[in-house]
């Protein structure tokens, strides 16, 4: 690929992961620091009450070993909270830790796929990412061997089918998988024997306890009557029930004895019009909703519009900032009870987060039904917006080229680590928003969206995401009949199978798109095409032809400068890795010295592919029985992989350290250096850590410090 060297897998994701806010000395002599079992349940929020009978029902399940529950109910009804509350308060029972995932009911743009959950359950766990399996079997098998020794919890929210969750589930003794969903899923019991527990509403005195907890005491005491009414009114669903304490904390109301009379009125021409909500039928949350959207100022409702038509649910402040509103409208919002605040107090603004209720969002949906035109147009608009800030992103962590528009004309993030933790903050949203862009039959933005998430995918290695996105993206540059970007598209997925090690399938794609980069005219395109072919080559073992491919691209490239010196670098540092793959280790080093670090370093802006290639390079000079020329490189490279905060690069130039070291049959330093990178793998969770740690051991004589 022009631009970024791809030749391994590269690991950069470690950056945005965290280790239970340890700090991890990857290159220095540290002991293991193992991953704490994961607790991935997102926060409650709001008073809760009334779930005893529940709570103990799942307690006398739990101590049958009875290993699924579904919990059912209408929407809103608390059915998610309950369970989070119970696992909570149960957490040291499934001391292999709690796992999560909202499937979002197999709705386009709502929870997330069966293979991403797993990969971040994985992930979790402490497995690297680029280790992830890519099937989604495979992925199941691994969870459940790595869950295999103490019991886990898994809940699993909103799932389409009783398929989904025969992948998501553990094996171990004494686990529990729960599910929510407003029905009984058709075959749960019959292929999982699971219990249904249907989640009630509140009984009356509850309503009116939780009514209480949310306005105060002291207010419901004044006005006890119309307290009454209002609990009786809400027939016990907690979400109106927040939704009519809402609408009291706006103070548009004179008594609660009016807001009660206005809703009883609402719910009755409701009930006469039909106007009722698809996702559960349910008179009085229609009522309580509509009420409170008809309370705010136009600047709220049409806020609220355009967060409808977002094709996510989660959001940030920038967002705002497009729609051309403001954050004082946004509160209104969050005091209405019709958005959520899902970030922290005091959180720095650039992080902050928010989310649109579902039902909220089905309810504006409906409502915009009649004028599906503008609906339709405000979700374009930031469905593009998504694809201009990932165009900035994208140019912010690599000055790759885009096929597709650059968007020059859009405001730059402030850093790279801005542009970083925007793209991994909306990770989500744009899988949607390519999902949405394809339902929409807007193949141009679906394909040129694909483009820029290289920036987001290249790194993190999210490989579901990528290979479904991409998928699309191939689909829609087909209808166009573009063939250079069907070309680009395809290059980027053969990555995804390349970074997981799958290297026929890359071969597979990267065969494709050299067809249609040789018809594009488009010469950054075919270089890339026949680059990437030759790093499949390398990796089947065929370095002759992937030399003749090294010595195409490099004619092509240095023919044409709008490639770049940082294309002619890697063109050189291929063709040096193919030289010495042949055993012409002279004239690979002469390549290497003369012409890659030369040019990467005129380039000014790959000090990352500059540590690559001395490993590259040490690799040579040690086959060449030059291993104390190769120990000088290497310690620089690791030094700059940890200023990168690289570690698993580090890891492998630590590997090539002790390669160097037993060449001049220096035992105890090659031992140390194979612990370093040992300690890196284990601290990642890599696969690779068992062999590693395993021939430090052999050269001490079997003992390991």
């Amino acid at each position: 690929m022009v631009g970024n060297d791809v030749s391994g897998s590269v690991h950069s994701l470690v950056q945005g992961r965290s280790f239970d806010n340890a700090t991890i000395n990857f290159f220095g002599g540290v002991s293991r620091l193992p991953l704490s079992a994961p607790a991935m349940l997102p926060p409650s929020h709001g008073p809760y009450t009334d779930r005893h009978a529940v709570h103990e029902r799942l307690d006398q399940l739990a101590d049958r070993e009875v290993g699924m529950v579904q919990l059912g109910g209408v929407a809103g009804v608390g059915k998610s909270s309950t369970a989070m509350r119970y696992l909570r308060s149960r957490s040291e029972r499934y001391r292999g830790g709690v796992y999560y995932a909202d499937l979002g009911g197999g709705r386009a743009g709502r929870g997330v796929s069966v293979a991403e959950a797993l990969d971040g359950w994985l992930v979790a766990k402490g497995v690297l990412s680029s280790e992830v399996p890519p099937s989604l079997a495979a992925r199941s098998a691994l969870f459940q061997r790595i869950t295999a020794d103490e019991p886990v919890a898994v809940l699993i929210d909103d799932p389409a089918s009783a398929a989904q969750v025969a992948a998501l589930c553990p094996t171990s003794q004494g686990s529990l998988i729960m599910v929510t969903g407003h029905h009984e899923l058709a075959g749960i019991r019959t292929s999982h024997s699971a219990e249904f527990l249907r989640v009630p509403m509140l009984d009356h005195a509850f309503a009116l306890e939780l009514l209480t907890d949310l306005v105060g005491e002291d207010r419901v005491q004044a006005e006890q009557a119309a307290f009454d009414q209002l609990a009786a009114f809400s027939e016990g669903h907690p979400l109106m029930l927040r939704v009519i304490a809402a609408e009291l904390s706006r103070g548009r109301w004179d008594s609660a004895g009016e807001l009660a009379q206005r809703l009883a009125d609402t719910r009755s021409r409701l009930r006469a019009s039909d106007q009722i909500m698809s996702s559960g039928g349910d008179y009085s949350v229609n009522a309580a909703l509509e009420l409170s959207v008809r309370g705010l100022p136009e600047s709220g409702r049409a806020l609220l519009r355009a967060l409808a038509s977002h094709p996510g649910s989660e959001f940030g402040p920038d967002l705002i900032d497009f729609l051309g509103s403001d954050f004082s409208t946004l509160a209104d919002l969050v005091e209405s009870g019709l958005v959520t605040v899902l970030h922290e107090p005091g959180t720095p603004r650039s992080s902050r987060r928010w989310r649109l209720h579902t039902l909220v969002q089905d309810f504006i949906r409906r409502e915009e039904a009649a004028d599906s035109v503008a609906y339709v147009s405000s979700q374009k608009a930031i469905i593009g917006w998504y694809l201009r800030r990932t165009a900035v992103a994208d140019r912010a962590r690599s000055p790759r080229w885009h096929v597709g528009p650059d968007f020059d004309d859009e405001p730059p993030f402030g850093d790279v680590d801005a542009a970083v933790s925007w793209l991994e903050a909306e990770q989500a949203n744009l899988r949607s928003a390519v999902v949405a862009a394809s339902e929409l039959g807007d193949d141009n933005t679906v394909w040129q969206l694909c483009e820029v998430l290289w920036g987001l995918y290249f790194w993190s290695n999210p490989f579901g995401d990528w290979i479904d996105t991409h998928h699309l993206g191939i689909e829609s540059a087909v209808r166009l009949g573009n063939r250079a970007a069907e070309a680009r598209i395809r290059l980027q997925l053969g990555f995804a199978y390349y970074n997981q090690d799958d290297i026929e399938q890359a071969a597979a794609e990267f065969a494709s798109a050299l067809s249609l980069a040789e018809d594009s005219g488009m010469v950054k395109v075919l270089a890339a095409a026949i680059e990437s072919a030759g790093l499949a080559d390398l990796r089947l073992g065929r370095p002759a032809q992937a030399l003749d491919r090294f010595e195409e691209v490099l004619a092509l490239v240095e023919a044409d400068p709008e490639t770049g010196l940082a294309a002619v670098a890697n063109a050189q540092r291929h063709r040096a890795r193919a030289l010495g793959a042949q055993g012409r280790y002279a004239e690979s080093i002469a390549v290497f010295t003369d012409h890659a670090i030369p040019t990467y370093q005129a380039e000014g802006k790959s000090s990352y592919n500059v540590a690559r290639t001395l490993v590259d390079l040490s690799d040579v000079l040690i086959a060449a029985g030059r291993a104390d020329e190769a120990v000088e490189h290497l310690h620089l490279a690791i030094a700059e992989f940890g200023r990168l905060r690289n570690p698993l690069q580090g890891a492998v130039a630590l590997i090539a350290l002790a390669s160097a070291y037993e060449a001049f049959a220096d035992v105890g330093n090659a031992a140390d250096a194979l612990t370093r990178a040992a300690e890196v793998y284990e601290a990642l969770g890599s696969l690779k850590a068992a062999d590693v740690r395993a021939r430090a051991q052999a050269l001490r004589g079997g003992t390991e410090r």
